[in-house]
């Protein structure tokens, strides 16, 4: 199986999600795409550890082998399940959130991190388009988590030079330390807009040959 983890107050519908499931789907292909904060109030109630389970339940009892593609936090959330789950043989993370307690600590003043404790988090839902609230359950569960996942499979890391939300130092010291990851580096921001296209040649040849063939 391969499965696409979306990212923070994202959700299957996204842009890359459409684009790489219908871009494999095209090439014979299934690429499966679970929500990964499913349900009225399953973005406000959710947390990295919510969401890797939703991400184990997608890959179901099958033994595998299972690859993942994961952007920004779902990156994140692939490394992690990789780390701890050897069914999973390969992995591609587009500009994968790294340092994710620590970046979400940084940037947040203490008067901040009261509020979210207090009334939750307002976060601009790209999917729904409103503005949604994530409790402080999501930064309680992301504080136990490690800032960079140890993973032995290979994996593809693409990541955009001009990338605000995760800089890529962030993503280069993962690199680094990875010795089966390769990174390539394109001009663009964190969303990779304008790369869908690279995104998908790469991930198909990294990916899609080895599960079609």
């Amino acid at each position: 199986m391969i499965a696409y983890l979306h990212g923070f107050a994202s959700g299957p519908s996204s842009r890359k999600a459409r684009h790489l499931a219908a871009g494999f789907g095209e090439r014979g292909l299934l690429v499966a795409t679970p929500d990964l904060t499913p349900g009225a109030q399953g973005f406000e109630r959710s947390t990295p550890l919510t969401m890797l389970e939703v991400a184990r339940a997608t890959l179901g009892a099958a033994l595998g082998p299972h690859a993942l593609i994961g952007s920004s936090l779902g990156g994140y959330l692939s490394a992690l399940l990789a780390s701890q789950d050897p069914r999973v043989t390969r992995l591609v993370l587009l500009a994968p959130a790294f340092r994710l307690f620590e970046r979400w600590r940084g940037r947040l003043t203490p008067e901040q991190l009261a509020d979210w404790r207090e009334h939750g988090l307002p976060t601009h839902h790209h999917v729904t388009q409103t503005e949604r609230r994530v409790g402080w359950a999501f930064f309680e569960a992301a504080s136990a988590l490690p800032a960079f996942p140890v993973v032995t499979v290979p994996t593809l890391v693409i990541a955009g030079s001009r990338d605000e939300t995760v800089p890529l130092p962030d993503v280069e010291a993962w690199v680094e330390r990875t010795a089966a990851a390769r990174l390539l580096t394109v001009d663009d921001g964190h969303e990779l807009a304008g790369s869908l296209e690279l995104i998908l040649r790469e991930a198909w040849d990294f990916l899609g040959r080895g599960h079609a063939g």
